[in-house]
């Protein structure tokens, strides 16, 4: 019988207990949005297989330097005043130099044979690329290297630094 009550009484207090919190409720945390460009940037580095043969000469230079991933995508996508973009498939307007920054990212390109009047066309396809062999070749910090063609004559020499 006291079996019998204890059983009533449990089954009582658990009918008579707030529901459970819906699992809505339970996550307040704030939404982050993420620029288009990050997955881009994210789909050109899944989409391209890594060459090493793409890039040359590759240095790295300060393996302690920390880049947020976003700002690395977003600097080598604001080169050429921004190849980012389905409609962008190439560093327009024929500049000798050119810088692209995102946050603390800083990616500085120049044609090898400038003097000579090379001009930097760089598609973004082979652009990618070469920055996926150099992050391979230097996974941490800022690097340096060449990347062959993508230029009018003669390869592209590129830097990722910080500010």
């Amino acid at each position: 019988m006291s079996r019998l009550i204890l059983v009533l009484l449990t089954l009582l207090t658990l009918a008579l207990a707030a529901p459970p919190q819906p699992w809505y409720e339970k996550y307040q945390q704030r939404r982050v949005m993420v620029p288009q460009s990050y997955y881009e940037g994210l789909s050109l580095r899944r989409q391209k297989p890594i060459n090493p043969n793409s890039v040359r000469d590759v240095v790295c230079l300060d393996t302690s330097t920390r880049f947020v991933l976003y700002d690395e995508y977003a600097a080598s996508l604001a080169i050429c005043g921004s190849i980012a973009g389905p409609l962008a498939t190439r560093c327009g307007g024929s500049p000798a130099e050119t810088v692209g920054r995102s946050g603390k990212a800083v990616f500085e390109l120049q044609a090898t044979e400038r003097a000579a009047g090379a001009t930097i066309n760089v598609s973004k396809d082979r652009w990618a690329r070469c920055v996926a062999a150099a992050r391979e070749a230097c996974p941490q910090g800022s690097f340096e290297g060449v990347c062959v063609g993508g230029a009018t004559k003669g390869d592209v020499k590129f830097r990722l630094g910080s500010v």
